[in-house]
């Protein structure tokens, strides 16, 4: 279906926007349907394991899109004799945008990317061992003392991950240098970007920005999405010169703007790969009409479009 045969105005109008009001109307679409999804999954209730805590990050992707909604409300203060209007900080809704790409890329590097089951159960327990790592690392001396119970669990799932990985045959397949260098990376580094080639190699240390590369996502236009949000976000000399700027003859409102759309772009491409791997809430999706669908997919679509060319 093509964008110009779109009947509906409202989704004419999110999709050729006049005003600052139709991107943000199109916000909200997107958060209304990740709503609807989420109800169709909390319905099937999933107890425990990998799976189950994968398809939390529906939910955080949810809360970035109404999280950047209610910011973009805007914000006054009053005192000693002075009122300041102000529309949203532009840097706080790139630092959503910058977060909600991570998260997609977190979700594509460990539950989408890999193809066999070794590749598969080696990024699962790399994920969750990473975070047992870094969380230990939070503790002072006094703290590992004070909750023993979290912290044995942590060291406890620690464990249990590396002996699952040390035992896939992808592992034992790779040479002891390789080894090193993966044991390494999660378990003393805290890291899970992991990713192993077509050629049988491994490549660890894998940037957020490297992810698109994988993933069959436009390279060009999401490398300048994200070095884009980083920048705005960043408390750099460049952040500050920009936060300045920001507020000469209403330019703030076409960064406000630039955010909503990069947000969509970012859920839009989520929630495609997401119901995708969770076909349990695809129904919300396939019993829509077909613009609706359009709606949801079309910048899924465009950037996996692109990077095909």
């Amino acid at each position: 279906m093509a964008i110009e045969t779109i009947e509906k105005p409202n989704y004419r109008r999110m999709l050729r926007p006049q005003c600052f009001v139709d991107r943000v109307a199109y916000l909200d679409f997107m958060v209304d349907f990740y709503f609807r999804v989420m109800v169709a999954l909390g319905r099937v209730g999933f107890r425990s394991g990998f799976r189950a805590q994968m398809s939390t990050t529906l939910q955080m992707m949810f809360t970035k899109g109404k999280s950047m909604r209610s910011l973009l409300e805007g914000y006054n203060h009053s005192n000693y004799g002075v009122n300041l209007s102000s529309p949203a900080d532009h840097t706080i809704l790139f630092t959503l945008v910058r977060t909600a790409y991570e998260q997609l890329c977190a979700f594509e590097l460990v539950y989408l990317i890999p193809d066999t089951d070794d590749k598969r159960t080696i990024l699962e327990n790399a994920y969750v061992a990473a975070g047992q790592v870094n969380r230990l690392k939070m503790f002072t001396e006094d703290g590992l003392a004070r909750y023993p119970e979290e912290t044995d669990i942590a060291k406890q799932d620690i464990e249990d991950c590396k002996r699952e990985i040390c035992n896939t045959q992808l592992f034992q397949s790779l040479s002891e240098k390789a080894q090193g260098i993966l044991i390494e990376t999660i378990f003393k580094k805290g890291e899970f970007q992991i990713v192993f080639t077509e050629d049988g190699k491994m490549k660890p240390h894998v940037g957020w920005d490297e992810v698109r590369d994988y993933c069959r996502l436009s390279i060009d236009t999401l490398h300048g999405m994200y070095k884009y949000a980083c920048n705005m976000a960043h408390p750099s000399y460049l952040g500050l010169i920009q936060f300045h700027d920001a507020y000469k003859e209403g330019a703030i409102e076409g960064l406000n703007e630039t955010a909503v759309m990069q947000m969509i772009s970012v859920m839009s491409v989520f929630m495609m790969d997401f119901l995708n791997a969770f076909p349990e809430a695809a129904h919300v999706y396939q019993d829509a009409d077909e613009e609706m669908k359009l709606m949801v997919r079309m910048y899924s679509e465009s950037f996996r479009n692109r990077s095909n060319k």
